[in-house]
């Protein structure tokens, strides 16, 4: 997938996120405002929170999930959330997350350390930890609900893996 494709389907993610979260809290929002120094992807007034979403397809085919921590050597993303979740969109899961258990899972799983590379549609390097995606969730998996579940995507739903593959 293309970066234009990647951030399309991105933005495609958090309209989702957003939807189903409009249901519950109708006046939650994707916070656009400033949005390459924003705190989170979207904000919900009621709860008086934010969310971070990722969207991740490449961990199909790498078997591991990108977790952001410094980039153009600086800290950013998990380093510095102030997001309550993070949602990994996975094109097969919604992996719903707090950013400290992000941090016990690293802790447990520090095998993975960290890289620094360039991502595709970026012009400076980042720093990440590069987990396993199927031991990220069976962790998530064992977690109480306040920290963190694991919902699967729709076959119909234009964001699973499958049907992006068709177009």
């Amino acid at each position: 997938m293309e970066y234009k494709e990647s951030k399309e389907f991105g933005d495609i993610g958090e309209i989702r996120i957003l939807e189903r979260i409009n249901k519950q809290y109708p006046k939650a929002y994707i916070d656009d405002i400033g949005k390459a120094n924003s705190d989170w992807d979207i904000f919900i007034i009621e709860k008086n929170y934010g969310l971070e979403v990722k969207m991740d397809y490449k961990s199909k085919e790498t078997g591991n999930i990108v977790i952001e921590v410094e980039m153009n050597n600086k800290l950013s993303a998990l380093s510095v959330t102030k997001a309550k979740y993070w949602i990994f969109i996975t094109g097969y899961h919604y992996v719903w997350i707090t950013p400290l258990e992000i941090y016990r899972f690293l802790e447990q799983h520090f095998e993975y350390g960290r890289v620094h590379f360039t991502g595709e549609g970026d012009n400076k390097s980042k720093i990440a930890h590069l987990p396993n995606l199927n031991k990220l969730i069976a962790y998530v998996r064992t977690l109480n609900k306040e920290d963190g579940w694991v919902e699967l995507i729709s076959t119909n739903d234009v964001l699973y893996y499958d049907n992006i593959l068709k177009n």
